[in-house]
């Protein structure tokens, strides 16, 4: 499995502050607006990527392992 996914999300709706994300498959994604692009609206397409952070989540373990010994 790759370290990074792409992906297109199509926004459903503004609900608030929040954004309907539609998914594959039916899926939907509710995110803060904050988070997208502006001058997005209904129907526009997201391209989004995850990336999985090998550094950050070892120190995030670390972190934890050092809180638990106290």
């Amino acid at each position: 499995m790759p370290d990074k996914n792409f992906f297109s999300a199509i926004v459903d709706r503004k609900e608030g502050d929040l954004v309907v994300l539609e998914m594959q498959f039916g899926h939907e994604v509710i995110i803060p607006e904050i988070y997208c692009p502006r001058g997005i609206g209904d129907g526009s397409v997201l391209k989004i990527s995850i990336e999985y952070d090998r550094e950050g989540t070892i120190k995030r373990k670390k972190e934890i392992q050092d809180m638990l010994k106290q």
